[in-house]
């Protein structure tokens, strides 16, 4: 019966147009959704505003700094000994004052020979605490007290060896403390080694200040930042605003209510900004909070 009634529908044509219009209705019901969801995403992407953050650059100074620490030393030092054993007889100075070269700083009854032994100051300079007092025996080398001369301090530095290119030429420096933040030593490097240590892969070097003053101390830590390379008109901007992707360099610019994500050349890194070789002129605005959320061409809105 039931392919009596197929065979029937078939001989009117219906089943042809029954299977027709289904397939019809398939390829309608799939194209409506691809045009809505095109639509959609076409919709979305036009209306997505992201809220961003951007300055303008900045056109200053680059300046290529390396800092290092240092534990300064007199330029001229040097320990007072005893020349021979014996008995102190007398002294000649007060404790870390100024003494002058040639001044008598001790005698010595010797144990060895007859008479007295006489220690003269080998130069100008803070005569330190002695280390013996009247009456009190010595033996020969024995350290009695120390001799500075304050006028000239020492940095002595160790550089990396990545430096090594920029110390072929005079290079100028900052020095400061911490316990004494109001006064700051600039000078030049002067003496720098000829050799790197195997070890550290360091290179040795030291820079000398003027101490007339006498502030500064032995042993006194200080700061000194080393200008290694300046550029002056440079173009900078906030070091967070960089992007790396693929060992090149992009920054976001902000051109009215659309990033533009822009190809750059650095140059300097500062402690908070680099320097933009290419890539950026003088009038530019950059994305510098938010840009993890663009595209090039995203909508955007910048905060204040």
């Amino acid at each position: 019966m039931q392919n009596k009634v197929i065979n029937y529908l078939k001989s009117l044509g219906l089943f042809k147009i029954f299977v027709i219009l289904f397939i019809l209705g398939l390829i309608y019901g799939a194209s409506s959704l691809y045009l809505k969801y095109a639509y959609f995403s076409k919709f979305m992407n036009q209306t997505r505003v992201t809220s961003v953050k951007a300055k303008p650059v900045t056109i200053d100074v680059a300046q290529y700094t390396y800092r290092a620490l240092s534990v300064i030393e007199s330029d001229n030092s040097v320990d007072i000994t005893s020349k021979v054993n014996g008995i102190i007889d007398e002294t000649f100075f007060e404790e870390s004052s100024y003494v002058e070269k040639g001044q008598i700083l001790y005698t010595i009854i010797s144990s060895d020979k007859v008479g007295s032994t006489k220690i003269y100051a080998p130069f100008s300079g803070i005569i330190g605490l002695s280390k013996k007092k009247y009456s009190e025996n010595v033996s020969k080398g024995e350290l009695l007290t120390s001799l500075d001369n304050y006028e000239i301090m020492k940095l002595p530095l160790d550089l990396p060896e990545r430096l090594l290119p920029y110390l072929n030429q005079k290079l100028s420096f900052l020095a400061t403390t911490d316990s004494m933040t109001t006064y700051e030593y600039y000078g030049q490097l002067r003496f720098i080694d000829t050799r790197i240590d195997r070890q550290t892969r360091t290179i040795g070097a030291y820079a000398l200040i003027d101490n007339h003053s006498k502030v500064l101390k032995p042993g006194l830590l200080m700061k000194v930042d080393i200008f290694l390379e300046e550029n002056n008109d440079a173009i900078l901007i906030p070091e967070e605003s960089l992007l790396s992707i693929n060992e090149k360099h992009y920054v976001y610019i902000a051109d009215q209510d659309t990033a533009k994500l822009t190809e750059v050349k650095i140059g300097i890194k500062n402690d908070s900004a680099i320097e933009i070789k290419s890539g950026l002129s003088s009038n530019d605005i950059v994305i510098y909070m938010g840009q993890e959320k663009l595209k090039d061409g995203s909508k955007i809105k910048i905060l204040n």
